[in-house]
């Protein structure tokens, strides 16, 4: 276990000089400064990666069960989305807007030694590995498209008061912004949907009753009924760009606190 955990401290290092070289680019737009961000980040996403293998030899089993585990997983994801994002489209804020994040949740594990230890022969399964995937690789669709929003709301009023400057300059058209924002809700719908659908199954398998009255499914429920109503209020309504992303934030606030607050103080199965 000392040497995947020492992987994740150089790791998490690395990833906090990444953090600051994206925030000076913000503030200067360096360019220079920008590129060897970016490439940094590729070196986090390796040892990322390295250690999701490493852990799964050393504790015998795919590393996605334990919150430590799930949260490095998520970040992760996030590194995964924001250098393809970055590579093909050159959206420098995004990245600087997604890597704080995927920061934040590095280190809200980083002296949780209880991430070392195994779970047992109940919470695992290719079901329950399947689910948990789908449902965080959802999760990543979300708080992407959720940062979308974010900077479709400051590009407004940045518009609206007439204010063009540097950061305005850097940040993509509304309508790019709006169409990002959809294509990943439209990924993140259907993921969510499908993890739900495995993990009643697995539930059902492991334990012969389906889960209905669990609090953080009930909830997850809700959220895809968030979802649902934002992609037909786009596609059905005259609702504007601001209301549809007002709409988005708070959607996204419903899964944060599904995941981290239900789930954790509410729900009979999920606070594991």
């Amino acid at each position: 276990m000392t040497r995947s955990l020492l992987m994740y401290d150089f790791m998490v290092f690395l990833y906090a000089a990444v953090v600051v070289l994206y925030f000076l680019d913000f503030l200067a737009h360096r360019r220079t400064l920008n590129r060897v961000a970016f490439g940094l980040l590729a070196v986090v996403w390796g040892l990322q990666t390295s250690f999701f293998f490493t852990r799964m030899v050393e504790v015998g089993y795919v590393p996605l069960v334990t919150p430590f585990e799930t949260t490095l997983f998520f970040s992760w994801l996030l590194i995964s989305f924001s250098l393809v994002i970055n590579f093909f489209y050159k959206i420098d804020l995004f990245a600087f807007f997604t890597n704080v994040i995927g920061f934040t949740i590095v280190v809200f594990h980083l002296f949780a030694g209880e991430g070392a230890a195994k779970v047992g022969e109940n919470l695992q399964g290719d079901l329950l590995v399947l689910h948990i995937t789908l449902a965080f690789l959802s999760y990543a669709a979300f708080s992407i498209s959720f940062i979308f929003s974010i900077m479709y709301l400051i590009q407004s009023k940045m518009l609206k008061e007439k204010r063009w400057n540097n950061m305005f300059r850097r940040m993509p058209a509304l309508d790019k912004l709006d169409a990002f924002t959809y294509r990943l809700i439209m990924v993140g719908f259907p993921l969510l949907l499908l993890a739900m659908i495995l993990g009643v199954n697995w539930y059902y398998k492991q334990y012969g009753v389906i889960l209905i009255l669990d609090a953080k499914p009930v909830v997850s429920v809700l959220v895809l009924g968030f979802y649902v109503v934002w992609l037909y209020l786009r596609r059905a309504s005259d609702w504007s760009g601001r209301k549809l992303a007002w709409w988005n934030v708070a959607s996204f606030g419903l899964l944060i606190i599904n995941h981290l607050f239900v789930g954790t103080y509410f729900s009979g199965f999920h606070n594991w």
